[in-house]
């Protein structure tokens, strides 16, 4: 047999010592905006400062990845030139790729990338598995 269930009793109210109450406060009238202290100025700015960095970065044709970092990450011992062509060739595929999966976080009526959009996207292009 399980456990048995208690069953509660109704509690009765208890009776207070009388004591002056406190005065009341009107209720606090709730302004619109953003919360967690961020004002309306601030998130402007910050999205000002966002939208410019975009078309900077959109506009230049400068790699993105430092080089030192990229070569630590290939495991073979290539040339300047074949390590920068690779580079190049390895940038260019992920900016596309992260294209076709904003184009379908838009038509799924989202502005948010997701990270199931990324793979939704390589099954589209028929990538299976690596870069190819």
């Amino acid at each position: 047999m399980g456990p048995r269930r208690q069953i509660r009793k109704p509690e009765v109210p208890r009776r207070r010592a009388a004591s002056p109450a406190p005065a009341a406060r009107p209720p606090t009238p709730l302004r619109p905006g953003p919360s967690l202290g961020t004002s309306s100025r601030q998130l402007a700015r910050r999205r000002h400062r966002v939208l410019k960095e975009i078309r900077t970065l959109q506009k230049s044709t400068h790699l993105l990845e430092i080089r030192v970092k990229f070569t630590r990450g290939v495991d073979f011992n290539w040339e300047t030139q074949a390590l920068l062509a690779l580079q190049e060739a390895a940038e260019a595929f992920l900016v596309r790729l992260f294209e076709d999966a904003y184009l379908l976080s838009l038509q799924a009526s989202r502005v948010t990338l997701f990270p199931k959009d990324v793979p939704l996207a390589r099954r589209i292009r028929g990538i299976r598995k690596g870069f190819l």
